[in-house]
Protein backbone atom coordinates (compact mmCIF):
# COMPACT_ATOMS: atom_id res chain seq x y z
CA UNK A 1 0.00 0.00 0.00
CA UNK A 2 2.82 2.50 0.86
CA UNK A 3 4.34 1.39 -2.77
CA UNK A 4 1.36 2.55 -4.07
CA UNK A 5 1.03 5.95 -2.74
CA UNK A 6 4.88 6.49 -3.20
CA UNK A 7 4.42 6.04 -6.54
CA UNK A 8 1.26 8.10 -6.97
CA UNK A 9 3.02 10.98 -5.46
CA UNK A 10 5.90 10.37 -7.86
CA UNK A 11 3.64 10.38 -10.91
CA UNK A 12 1.62 13.45 -9.61
CA UNK A 13 5.62 15.57 -9.38
CA UNK A 14 6.75 14.43 -12.36
CA UNK A 15 3.06 15.82 -14.42
CA UNK A 16 3.45 18.94 -12.19
CA UNK A 17 7.37 19.20 -13.45
CA UNK A 18 6.39 18.46 -16.77
CA UNK A 19 3.59 20.78 -16.99
CA UNK A 20 5.89 23.81 -15.47
CA UNK A 21 8.33 23.58 -18.13
CA UNK A 22 6.08 22.95 -20.78
CA UNK A 23 4.16 26.28 -20.16
CA UNK A 24 6.54 28.73 -21.11
CA UNK A 25 7.98 27.07 -23.94
CA UNK A 26 4.29 26.66 -25.12
CA UNK A 27 3.68 30.38 -24.71
CA UNK A 28 6.58 31.64 -26.01
CA UNK A 29 5.93 29.31 -28.86
CA UNK A 30 2.68 30.94 -29.79
CA UNK A 31 4.13 34.23 -29.48
CA UNK A 32 6.32 33.71 -32.18
CA UNK A 33 3.85 32.43 -34.57
CA UNK A 34 2.04 35.52 -34.00
CA UNK A 35 1.89 37.11 -37.92
CA UNK A 36 3.03 40.63 -38.12
CA UNK A 37 3.54 43.12 -41.36
CA UNK A 38 6.59 44.77 -41.84
CA UNK A 39 5.31 47.80 -42.53
CA UNK A 40 1.91 49.34 -41.56
CA UNK A 41 2.45 52.73 -43.20
CA UNK A 42 4.37 53.67 -46.38
CA UNK A 43 4.76 56.30 -48.48
CA UNK A 44 5.83 56.35 -52.39
CA UNK A 45 7.22 59.37 -54.11
CA UNK A 46 6.88 59.14 -58.52
CA UNK A 47 9.83 61.32 -59.56
CA UNK A 48 11.01 61.89 -63.38
CA UNK A 49 13.41 59.15 -63.14
CA UNK A 50 11.62 57.17 -60.86
CA UNK A 51 7.88 56.63 -62.39
CA UNK A 52 6.81 53.68 -60.61
CA UNK A 53 8.49 53.22 -57.16
CA UNK A 54 8.08 50.12 -55.03
CA UNK A 55 8.37 48.62 -51.78
CA UNK A 56 8.37 45.04 -50.59
CA UNK A 57 6.25 44.03 -47.71
CA UNK A 58 6.10 40.71 -45.34
CA UNK A 59 4.25 39.22 -43.41
CA UNK A 60 6.44 37.68 -40.27
CA UNK A 61 6.15 33.94 -38.65
CA UNK A 62 4.11 32.50 -41.56
CA UNK A 63 4.46 30.77 -44.54
CA UNK A 64 3.90 33.14 -47.52
CA UNK A 65 1.42 30.19 -49.21
CA UNK A 66 -0.62 31.21 -46.14
CA UNK A 67 -0.90 34.93 -47.03
CA UNK A 68 -3.08 36.74 -49.50
CA UNK A 69 -2.94 40.20 -50.32
CA UNK A 70 -5.09 42.24 -51.83
CA UNK A 71 -4.94 46.61 -52.73
CA UNK A 72 -7.82 48.83 -52.06
CA UNK A 73 -7.17 51.24 -55.23
CA UNK A 74 -5.71 49.71 -57.96
CA UNK A 75 -5.38 52.53 -59.57
CA UNK A 76 -2.93 54.14 -57.02
CA UNK A 77 -0.83 50.86 -55.91
CA UNK A 78 -0.93 47.47 -57.13
CA UNK A 79 0.43 44.36 -55.01
CA UNK A 80 1.62 41.33 -56.50
CA UNK A 81 1.12 38.06 -54.39
CA UNK A 82 4.84 38.05 -53.01
CA UNK A 83 4.00 41.23 -51.24
CA UNK A 84 5.48 43.99 -54.00
CA UNK A 85 3.56 47.14 -54.38
CA UNK A 86 4.30 49.42 -56.72
CA UNK A 87 2.65 52.81 -57.21
CA UNK A 88 0.79 54.38 -60.07
CA UNK A 89 -0.48 57.57 -59.43
CA UNK A 90 -0.77 60.31 -56.88
CA UNK A 91 -3.82 59.05 -53.82
CA UNK A 92 -4.14 57.07 -50.91
CA UNK A 93 -4.48 53.04 -50.43
CA UNK A 94 -4.85 50.38 -48.71
CA UNK A 95 -2.71 47.07 -48.84
CA UNK A 96 -4.79 44.00 -47.23
CA UNK A 97 -3.02 40.59 -46.34
CA UNK A 98 -5.09 37.85 -45.40
CA UNK A 99 -3.12 35.12 -43.12
CA UNK A 100 -4.76 32.04 -43.23
CA UNK A 101 -6.59 30.62 -39.78
CA UNK A 102 -5.34 34.30 -38.62
CA UNK A 103 -6.20 38.00 -38.42
CA UNK A 104 -6.31 40.14 -41.55
CA UNK A 105 -3.08 42.82 -41.34
CA UNK A 106 -3.25 46.23 -43.04
CA UNK A 107 -0.59 48.64 -44.46
CA UNK A 108 -1.87 52.09 -45.88
CA UNK A 109 -0.15 53.44 -48.88
CA UNK A 110 0.40 56.90 -49.87
CA UNK A 111 1.55 58.04 -53.19
CA UNK A 112 2.92 61.70 -54.07
CA UNK A 113 3.57 62.89 -57.72
CA UNK A 114 6.81 65.55 -58.01
CA UNK A 115 6.99 65.96 -61.70
CA UNK A 116 5.70 69.43 -63.26
CA UNK A 117 2.27 68.69 -64.88
CA UNK A 118 2.93 68.99 -68.61
CA UNK A 119 0.86 71.99 -70.23
CA UNK A 120 -0.64 70.57 -73.76
CA UNK A 121 -1.04 73.25 -76.41
CA UNK A 122 -4.46 73.99 -77.41
CA UNK A 123 -5.50 72.75 -80.60
CA UNK A 124 -7.98 74.98 -80.71
CA UNK A 125 -6.59 78.40 -80.04
CA UNK A 126 -8.99 81.72 -79.21
CA UNK A 127 -8.36 83.58 -82.46
CA UNK A 128 -6.73 87.00 -81.60
CA UNK A 129 -9.91 89.83 -81.30
CA UNK A 130 -10.05 91.95 -84.75
CA UNK A 131 -9.10 95.53 -84.45
CA UNK A 132 -11.63 98.15 -84.07
CA UNK A 133 -11.84 100.26 -86.79
CA UNK A 134 -10.91 103.61 -86.40
CA UNK A 135 -13.64 106.13 -84.97
CA UNK A 136 -14.36 109.16 -86.82
CA UNK A 137 -14.27 112.61 -85.34
CA UNK A 138 -17.58 114.32 -84.65
CA UNK A 139 -16.30 117.63 -85.98
CA UNK A 140 -17.13 120.56 -83.59
CA UNK A 141 -16.40 123.47 -86.33
CA UNK A 142 -14.97 126.87 -84.89
CA UNK A 143 -14.84 130.18 -86.83
CA UNK A 144 -11.15 131.74 -86.61
CA UNK A 145 -9.33 134.81 -87.95
CA UNK A 146 -5.93 135.09 -88.76
CA UNK A 147 -3.89 138.26 -90.32
CA UNK A 148 -2.28 137.40 -92.91
CA UNK A 149 1.06 139.87 -93.58
CA UNK A 150 2.39 139.79 -96.99
CA UNK A 151 5.57 141.59 -98.01
CA UNK A 152 6.39 143.43 -100.79
CA UNK A 153 8.73 140.93 -102.32
CA UNK A 154 5.91 138.70 -101.63
CA UNK A 155 6.81 136.76 -98.86
CA UNK A 156 4.20 135.96 -96.60
CA UNK A 157 3.70 135.71 -92.95
CA UNK A 158 1.33 135.40 -90.00
CA UNK A 159 3.64 135.82 -87.05
CA UNK A 160 4.72 139.67 -86.21
CA UNK A 161 8.41 137.87 -84.69
CA UNK A 162 8.61 136.12 -87.99
CA UNK A 163 8.05 139.63 -90.06
CA UNK A 164 10.09 141.77 -88.00
CA UNK A 165 13.20 139.05 -88.26
CA UNK A 166 12.77 139.47 -92.22
CA UNK A 167 12.02 143.28 -92.20
CA UNK A 168 15.48 143.34 -90.21
CA UNK A 169 17.43 141.44 -92.13
CA UNK A 170 17.11 143.55 -95.38
CA UNK A 171 17.78 147.10 -92.92
CA UNK A 172 21.20 145.19 -91.71
CA UNK A 173 22.30 145.27 -95.61
CA UNK A 174 21.18 148.53 -95.81
CA UNK A 175 18.70 148.08 -98.45
CA UNK A 176 15.82 149.71 -96.32
CA UNK A 177 12.51 148.39 -94.64
CA UNK A 178 10.24 147.01 -96.64
CA UNK A 179 6.63 147.62 -96.58
CA UNK A 180 4.30 145.20 -95.72
CA UNK A 181 0.15 144.85 -96.57
CA UNK A 182 -2.17 143.06 -94.00
CA UNK A 183 -5.37 140.81 -94.57
CA UNK A 184 -7.55 138.84 -92.35
CA UNK A 185 -8.09 134.87 -93.24
CA UNK A 186 -11.11 133.14 -91.91
CA UNK A 187 -11.06 129.16 -91.21
CA UNK A 188 -12.72 126.32 -89.70
CA UNK A 189 -11.03 124.28 -87.15
CA UNK A 190 -12.30 121.56 -85.05
CA UNK A 191 -12.08 121.68 -81.32
CA UNK A 192 -11.68 118.01 -80.78
CA UNK A 193 -9.40 116.66 -83.55
CA UNK A 194 -8.36 119.89 -84.64
CA UNK A 195 -8.65 119.67 -88.03
CA UNK A 196 -9.05 122.68 -90.06
CA UNK A 197 -11.10 123.20 -93.32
Amino acid sequence: MKNIIKKSITTIIIMALALTLAMPVTAQAAKKKTPKISKTKVTMTITKKKTKPAVQLKVKNVSAKNVKWTTSNKKVATVSKNGKVVAKKKGNAVITVKVKGSKTLRCKVTVKDNRKPVTKPNPNPTPAPSPKPPVECEHNWVKKTVTKMVCECGEIFYDEDARTLHNRQFVLQGLGGHSFSTDEETYYECSKCHKTK
